[in-house]
């Protein structure tokens, strides 16, 4: 039987919770594999003065979705401001979110560390230098620095030089700092196809990225928390079995559109 009935939206933050039974909510929800943080747009309708009020600037802000039997985690975030309209009989509240803590990318840094310092160490501390916290930090190869290593720069491109001369990606999701191989990924053994929720047919692509030849697929499905910056998902559906790391994509809620929609590579 399936799971994917009766639509649940909850959108949380301090002293208020609302939810789609309640209230109209529609949202867009973008994720991506860079450290570039993602800018969510909320709208609810109709919320009272009070509550509008509470709304605030730097606030923690999460949204669980899904269906009454299967919902989760898709943003976890700080709100960066809120706006509010008529829009016709109604009042739309617009609450804008970024999935991470406000992340100065031009924050510089001097600092020289240690001969035989390993690249792991000095990422754990430039991540504390910008005030990030760290879901995964798994290195392909945890690179010596013989000679020590100096920072003089922005932050935020040094931890990308330094994960790409270890072999690892860098992004922020869900307000956490992630370096690993594009090859490795959050496993929750989920397969997608028609049954649990697969739109049309995957769209196979072909790319040049850094000489190297990209292959994946675009897949459109119903709403699914599952789906972010890093899953890996078995996909099923006709000519194509693989399993597929999930990189960048938006969650949709817009009247009866509820969808999740990705690319992913194999």
């Amino acid at each position: 039987m399936s799971k994917l009935f009766k639509r649940v939206v909850e959108v949380i933050t301090t002293n208020v919770k609302m939810n789609n039974t309640d209230l109209d909510i529609e949202f867009e929800i973008p994720f991506d594999d860079d450290l570039d943080p993602n800018l969510s747009v909320v709208s609810v309708y109709n919320l009272s003065a009070t509550t509008r009020n509470q709304l605030k600037r730097g606030k923690m802000l999460t949204i669980n979705a899904g269906y009454i039997e299967d919902k989760g985690l898709i943003l976890s975030g700080y709100i960066d401001n809120t706006t509010s309209k008529l829009a016709g009989a109604d009042r739309e509240t617009i609450i804008k979110v970024l999935d991470s803590q406000p992340l100065d990318k031009k924050k510089t840094l001097q600092k020289s560390f240690k001969p035989g310092i390993k690249a792991e160490q000095i990422l754990r501390d430039l991540a504390k230098s910008l005030g990030l916290s760290i879901a995964v930090l798994k290195l392909p190869k945890n690179k010596v620095y013989s000679k020590g290593y100096a920072v003089d720069g922005e932050i935020v491109k040094t931890i990308q030089d330094i994960s790409k001369d270890c072999g690892a990606a860098c992004y922020i999701s869900r307000s956490k700092l992630y370096i690993r191989s594009l090859k490795q990924g959050d496993d929750h053994r989920f397969v997608l196809s028609s049954k649990t929720g697969l739109i049309g047919s995957p769209e196979y692509f072909e790319e040049e990225k850094d000489g190297v030849t990209v292959k994946g697929y675009k897949i459109k499905s119903l709403l699914q928390y599952r789906m972010n910056t890093g899953s890996i998902v078995e996909l099923h559906a006709v000519g194509v079995k693989a399993k597929v790391r999930i990189r960048k994509g938006k969650h949709i809620f817009k009247g009866d559109s509820y969808y999740t929609e990705v690319e992913a590579i194999l």
